[in-house]
């Protein structure tokens, strides 16, 4: 018996150590991609200050951020037809209130973290499953979402080279090779539709049958998605001091490019990797200034705002499901949200770290210090401040666990979320910060049943999508420090003075350090410990 049953264990332990590390070099060559982004973004950047920044982001028209929020609105309004349209391809017809839900959360999440290729085949199939959907259908409806979006990112390349040619020549691609892109281009997307015309029969893929779309139904694809790149490209030459300088062709080709190099690298949200080649391919027309006001702008709209609305709207539907007037239908809706809540509460935590350790690598202005002089001692802003920060690292941390629907790790984010709100304010009165964590406090507050274990499932490891997220969020944290101070060489850690920024943060960097490698060698011994005791004698 013990002979049988240790057979496994020795077959497993017999394989090559090479073989062992496959699985995480994904993970490795997105750090690494990442870091290379940060060193093109470092370069491009050193001469500015974050004070130019901030002064980039004022010289915005009073009509840009309202046009930012409106085209972010209509971009995910187009998004939920992805799956309208997947779903009727494999031949179902479900209530479009039902689809747009689960399409706007899905991609709320995946906009703002990544793991796009990963987040929304399973949250389709936690959604569509209980409606009467097989496994395949679902796999078959979520390529047909992927593929929708390859289509459009094949077609903008001839739309961009007919609009606008130069733009092609901004960004180092000669007229030439436009032409030859542009034309391979329409040929692979001619030949799509072509082919779904002449194969009129399924293919089977892992078993699977796909049935490739007809003329018809390749053309609202193509058309979709065309139009959700395009909306989304004027997002950001709405976010951008001074667009008409560059022109929307212009920045529609940089957008299609920084897309690309942010789903290539799988990099959490294209973190680094979408800002690099947007900084390279806009600085011909704009200062670096501009372009990462910008850049910050474009990502509070269309990747923030989504996120704690979609946290903000299951927080509802649990406070509605519990008021007896709305019973019934709240609670229908709530058993049907439920299998993609615990996703994207952790999302929230997750992006309330990801606040917190932002806030705290900036520098407080002179005004709000001056404010909290006269109601403040200095031994309290230097606690909040640090206290936030390893509030920032602990909610990144325990965002995996929320996914897991850990009771603990949701009781514990309610608590530092709440704390990290307070040391916003009690640091340097920065309330805007402070009002998202409430929100996503909000959020996270009713949905206390959905965490109804009080430890992970003893065959969960800490997932590596999860680690790179972690470790990109710190990196970029720290980069975010180094360029607000640019004289980080001449600071003195262990001096406290109110006006001294730099220490701060010096003092809370390392502070995030000791307990990030903390957390990082628990997990390590505990997996070694796990895989040791697994093993039968």
């Amino acid at each position: 018996m013990n002979a049988r049953l240790s057979e496994p264990w020795s077959i497993k332990w017999r394989i090559p150590h090479w073989r062992r590390l496959l699985p995480y070099i994904g993970g490795i060559a997105a750090l690494l991609l990442f870091a290379g982004a940060l060193v093109v973004l470092h370069s491009h950047a050193q001469a500015y200050r974050p004070s130019e920044v901030r002064r980039a982001l004022r010289a915005l028209q009073a009509w840009q951020p309202f046009a930012a929020l409106g085209l972010a609105t209509a971009s995910y309004l187009l998004l939920t037809l992805y799956d309208v349209l997947a779903l009727r391809h494999v031949g179902w017809t479900l209530p479009y209130r039902r689809v747009a839900l689960a399409s706007f959360t899905g991609y709320a999440f995946s906009h703002a973290l990544g793991f796009g290729s990963l987040i929304g085949p399973s949250v389709r199939y936690r959604i569509y499953a209980p409606m009467g959907l097989s496994a395949g259908e679902v796999a078959e409806a979520s390529a047909f979402v992927m593929v929708t979006f390859l289509t459009g990112l094949i077609a903008v390349f001839p739309l961009v080279a007919l609009l606008d040619p130069s733009s092609l020549g901004m960004l180092g691609i000669s007229r030439p090779a436009g032409i030859g892109i542009g034309t391979f281009a329409l040929l692979l997307i001619a030949g799509y539709v072509g082919f779904g015309w002449w194969m009129d029969r399924p293919i089977r893929l892992f078993g699977y049958p796909l049935h490739l779309p007809r003329p018809r139904t390749a053309g609202a694809q193509i058309a979709l998605s065309v139009a959700d790149l395009s909306l989304v490209a004027a997002v950001l030459y709405a976010c951008l001091p001074h667009a008409s300088a560059v022109g929307y062709p212009h920045v529609l080709a940089v957008y299609v490019l920084a897309f690309v190099a942010g789903l290539i690298s799988h990099v959490p949200g294209g973190l680094g990797v979408f800002d690099a080649v947007v900084l390279v391919g806009l600085s011909v027309r704009l200062s670096a200034d501009q372009i990462l006001a910008g850049l910050l702008a474009f990502r509070l709209v269309y990747q923030l705002v989504p996120l704690v609305c979609a946290g903000a709207l299951f927080g509802a539907v649990e406070a509605l499901s519990a008021h007896r007037r709305f019973g019934q239908a709240a609670e229908n809706i709530s058993i049907w949200v439920g299998a993609v809540r615990p996703t994207v509460l952790a999302g929230c935590t997750f992006a309330g770290g990801i606040v917190l350790l932002f806030s705290n690598a900036m520098p407080v202005s002179e005004a709000r210090l001056r404010l909290v002089e006269t109601v403040l001692p200095l031994s309290m802003v230097e606690t909040s401040h640090l206290m936030g920060s390893i509030d920032g690292v602990l909610l990144l941390l325990l965002a995996y666990g929320l996914q897991q629907q850990v009771r603990w790790a949701w009781a514990l984010s309610a608590v530092l979320l709440s704390a990290g709100a307070m040391s916003l304010m009690l640091k340097g009165f920065a309330w805007e910060e402070a009002m998202a964590l409430v929100l996503l406090l909000l959020a996270l507050l009713p949905a206390r049943r959905t965490f109804h274990l009080w430890s992970p499932p003893p065959s969960q490891q800490y997932a590596s999508g999860w680690l790179v997220a972690n470790a990109v969020v710190l990196t970029t944290a720290f980069w975010l420090g180094l360029f607000s101070y640019k004289h980080l060489g001449d600071a003195e850690w262990g001096r406290f003075a109110l006006y001294d920024n730099t220490a701060r943060f010096l003092r809370a960097s390392i502070a995030v350090a000791i307990v990030a490698l903390a957390v990082a060698a628990y997990r390590l011994l505990s997996a070694v410990r796990h895989r040791r005791t697994a093993v039968p004698c």
